[in-house]
């Protein structure tokens, strides 16, 4: 009888525990400024609603980094992309906005390169820090643009 009471009480327990842990909310990130670059650095070579190309002149030591395009706080869209320059002074980046979300122009976005997935961050602390930072506005006069 105290054995089944006591298995009814744990299994409560971790029944609780786990539903907690489903329903916690994801802690929001702030995303702190890193290097800024100079302009020249950067360029929008073209870009849609749903996808931006850019051009980006800068020799990072990994193969791959972090990249997200940054609404104040709320990432637009983000993932891991080569940074490979292939004997250029440039890489290519075209990045895509995640499922329902869209470029605007006229809107101020910031390009945002670190080493880390957020994900990975948000288990130890609520801040990212960007290691290059570029921010930009698309403007509707872009080659290509939206």
């Amino acid at each position: 009888m105290i054995d089944a009471v006591f298995k009814s009480f744990v299994f409560l327990c971790l029944a609780s525990l786990i539903t907690c842990a489903a329903e916690a909310p994801k802690p929001k990130l702030t995303y702190y400024h890193g290097q800024t670059p100079p302009r020249t650095y950067f360029e929008v070579i073209s870009a849609a609603s749903e996808e931006i190309l850019f051009k980006i002149r800068a020799d990072f030591a990994p193969n791959q980094m972090y990249h997200l395009i940054l609404d104040g706080d709320e990432p637009i869209a983000e993932g891991w992309y080569p940074t490979n320059r292939l004997d250029e002074e440039f890489y290519y980046l075209k990045i895509r906005a995640k499922k329902g979300l869209a470029f605007q122009p006229g809107k101020t976005y910031r390009l945002c390169i670190g080493t880390q997935s957020p994900e990975v961050v948000v288990r130890y602390r609520n801040s990212y820090k960007c290691l290059v930072d570029y921010e930009f506005v698309l403007s509707p006069d872009e080659k290509n643009q939206l």
